[in-house]
C-alpha cells in the first residue's frame, strides 16, 4: 500500500515494509524484539533492518533499547495533543503563505487532485485511498509554501501524523465531513480569503483531535494501551498482528 515500483536499498524496503507493519498495526505496541527476530519475521538481514530501526526512531514509531531490543512504541493521549498543537501551526502558516501567491492556482494543482481522489474514494468507501489522500492533501499544501525550514520540521513530524491517521482510520465514522472540509480548504486557498481559511483550519483541526483523543480513551478503557491492532481492518494476505509471543 505504502511502497512504489522504483528500485530501493534494501534498508529502504525494510524501512517501508517495518514502518507499514506498525502504522496498520501488524507490530503490536509496546512488543519488544530483537533485530534478529525482526529480520526472521520481515525477511530481511540484521543490516538493512538495524538502518530501517535508526530511521523508525527518529520518526517516533520505535525505541531501541541497549542490550534489549526495540520497543514498537504506542500512540498516547500526549503524542497525538503535542503532535497536533505543532503540525497545526505549521500548516496554518503554511497555507496563509500559499494563498498569500499569485502562482497559487498552479502550485495548488496536486492538492486539487488529492481533494478529488478523497471524493472519489468516499464515493465508494475505500477507506485505505481515503487516507493515502488525505495525506498528500496536507504535505502538498506545506510543501509549497516556499519555507525550507517550515516544511522540513514538517515532515520530520510525519511518523506520528501518519500513526494517528492510520490509527483512526477504521474506528471513526466514515469521514464524509472531512472530505467536505478538504474541498472547503481548498476552495479558500484558491480564493485567498484568508480569514475564512483559518477558521477552517483551526476547526479541522480541533475537530479531528478531539475525535482522536476520544478514540484514544475508548481504546485505553478496552484493554490499557492503545493501537494494538487496528479494529475492522481488513487483513493483508492472511497476516495478524504481531507480538513478540509469535517468535517463541
Amino acid at each position: 500500500m505504502f511502497l512504489n515500483d522504483t528500485p530501493a536499498s534494501q534498508s529502504d524496503t525494510a524501512y517501508a515494509d517495518l514502518r507499514e507493519a506498525i502504522l496498520v498495526g501488524r507490530l503490536a505496541p509496546d512488543s519488544l524484539w530483537s533485530d534478529r527476530e525482526l529480520g526472521a519475521r520481515m525477511g530481511y538481514g540484521r543490516t538493512p533492518i538495524r538502518e530501517a530501526l535508526l530511521r523508525l526512531q527518529t520518526e517516533g514509531l520505535v525505541q531501541i533499547l541497549a542490550r534489549k531490543g526495540t520497543r514498537i512504541l504506542p500512540l498516547l493521549k500526549k503524542d497525538v495533543q503535542d503532535i497536533h498543537q505543532l503540525t497545526k501551526a505549521l500548516e496554518l502558516e503554511a497555507a496563509l503563505t500559499v494563498a498569500k501567491r499569485d502562482d497559487r492556482v498552479e502550485l495548488l494543482a496536486p492538492v486539487l487532485q488529492a481533494v478529488e481522489r478523497m471524493e472519489s474514494a468516499i464515493a465508494v468507501e475505500d477507506r485505505e485511498r481515503w487516507v493515502v489522500a488525505d495525506t498528500d492533501f496536507h504535505f502538498g499544501v506545506v510543501d509549497i509554501c516556499g519555507n525550507p525550514r517550515l516544511i522540513g520540521l514538517y515532515h520530520a513530524q510525519r511518523g506520528l501524523t501518519d500513526r494517528a491517521r492510520f490509527f483512526a482510520l477504521w474506528l471513526r465514522e466514515l469521514p464524509v465531513r472531512s472530505t467536505q472540509e478538504h474541498r472547503e480548504m481548498y476552495d479558500r486557498l484558491v480564493a485567498a480569503d484568508a480569514p475564512r481559511l483559518e477558521a477552517l483550519y483551526r476547526n479541522h483541526w480541533e475537530r479531528t483531535t478531539n475525535e482522536l483523543l476520544a478514540l484514544i480513551e475508548r481504546q485505553e478503557r478496552g484493554r490499557g494501551a492503545l493501537g494494538a491492532s487496528v479494529p475492522g481492518a481488513p487483513p493483508k494476505g492472511g497476516e495478524r498482528e504481531i507480538s513478540r509471543e509469535d517468535t517463541r
